[in-house]
């Protein structure tokens, strides 16, 4: 059977198979329509680019249908690609940003038995009021807004019945078509990634520790006035049932709501970059998710955070090498770069610095000549190929667990900056949080 992700029951024997067919079936669709193109060499460049633009749209609208029907973790999947606006095709955007927080919902009934058995009474008596209808909805869990008897305003976060089961089979089946992607396309080779994201999953489907998760980041950040992070009312929070204070704003990808606001997407940008250096950098534990769908904006501008679902706790002794290699980074030293790679437990095939100092250039040269605070699309196909060429003489043959949720923090800011359109100073920003730690 293989090993257990969540320790959860398998769905029975015909969902298991449905899910994988479809999941498989789809894999294989679209790797294949791509590879079609990507092999007819009787195309020119600009009908080769009509061609992709067409085939994303499709592919695009493809995984939506596919996610929403499904459910499970093809949400967190699609929204992980819509979150990802510098490097992600602009059609899987804006097709599948529809999923940050509009999944299709479950029924109220079967919500309000969740909440039953978990608080051990229906809603109608544990809060004075409670919205039959989800304020909104998404891979795991939807939330309703309601009103305590003491008068209140809070979000219950209920997690869907069966989840446990469906996030089980899923990351089976995700696992199977990783390690099958890496054996035919070896260049795309993402298990050490997928093995991570494996083990912090199943953690999502523990309110209590997200509960808890966000309690100390809001401790973490109390002495900034524009951070915001709900407070838990644990009365009415269970393993399976959140209930924190109700907070209104509008998504940090609705520029025009900010506007409206007289809100500068800019500021917002510097904030949250802010924000994450010092979650990141300082304290070593921080808010792994950061997709548009979990950070709201509010005047001041304010930027409040929600769903700790997803966090992380950094050993000391890494956070603060990783700080020296971020000091490293942003000053182009390579013998500072190779050094640091190593402290936070890279290793490559040789013990040639070349790959590990090409690493670190590349992140510096993904912004483009600019110096953007974000992925440039443009230059990234020429970074890539040099860091391949790199790689394929000395490849890297470790990489850190405790890197890849700092990896999927930054590549989800990079894609939130170029929405914002940022011009956040990464260097100003980001080197006085790092020095502070790397001189420790």
């Amino acid at each position: 059977m293989g090993k257990s992700f969540t320790g959860a029951k398998p769905l029975p024997v015909a969902s298991r198979v449905r899910r994988f067919t479809v999941v498989s079936w789809n894999f294989a669709l679209i790797y294949l329509r791509y590879k079609r193109i990507q092999r007819n060499t009787k195309l020119s460049a600009a009908e080769k680019e009509a061609r992709y633009a067409r085939e994303h749209e499709r592919n695009a609208r493809r995984l939506y249908n596919t996610a929403a029907r499904m459910q499970g973790l093809l949400i967190k999947t699609c929204q992980f690609i819509s979150s990802r606006a510098d490097v992600a095709p602009p059609e899987y955007v804006a097709i599948l940003g529809h999923l940050q927080d509009r999944v299709p919902a479950r029924s109220y009934p079967a919500i309000a038995a969740q909440i039953e058995r978990e608080l051990g009474e229906p809603p109608e008596v544990l809060f004075r009021e409670f919205s039959r209808t989800p304020v909104a909805a998404a891979s795991l869990a939807q939330v309703h807004r309601a009103t305590t008897q003491d008068g209140r305003d809070v979000a219950v976060k209920v997690q869907y019945p069966d989840i446990e089961r469906v996030v089980e089979t899923d990351l089976r089946n995700m696992s199977f078509l990783v390690r099958l992607l890496a054996r035919i396309e070896p260049e795309f080779d993402y298990r050490v990634l997928f093995d991570e994201y494996a083990k912090y999953t199943p953690k999502e489907l523990d309110f209590h520790l997200e509960g808890r998760s966000g309690e100390r980041v809001a401790k973490d950040l109390a002495h900034r006035k524009d951070v915001r992070v709900p407070a838990i009312d644990w009365r009415h929070t269970a393993r399976r049932v959140l209930t924190t204070e109700f907070i209104e704003g509008v998504k940090i990808s609705d520029i025009p709501g900010m506007e409206a606001m007289g809100v500068d997407p800019n500021a917002v940008a510097q904030i949250m970059t802010e924000a994450y250096c010092e979650q990141i950098l300082v304290h070593g534990f921080f808010h792994a998710d950061p997709h548009p769908g979990n950070l709201l904006v509010q005047p001041g501008p304010v930027v409040v955070f929600i769903d700790f679902g997803l966090s992380k706790d950094l050993p000391a002794e890494f956070r603060m090498n990783y700080a020296r290699l971020t000091v490293a980074i942003m000053r182009q030293d390579d013998e500072a770069m190779a050094s640091g790679f190593r402290a936070i437990g890279f290793e490559t095939k040789s013990n040639d610095p070349e790959s590990l100092v090409a690493l670190g250039r590349a992140f510096f040269e993904s912004a483009g000549p600019g110096a953007k605070p974000y992925v440039d699309a443009e230059v990234m196909p020429e970074v890539n190929e040099r860091l391949s060429r790199m790689l394929k003489d000395n490849p890297v043959t470790r990489i850190p667990a405790d890197i890849l949720l700092i990896f999927r923090v930054l590549g989800l800011m990079s894609g939130l900056q170029k929405r914002l359109d940022s011009r956040v100073s990464m260097a100003d920003t980001i080197v006085p949080y790092a020095e502070s730690q790397s001189a420790s």
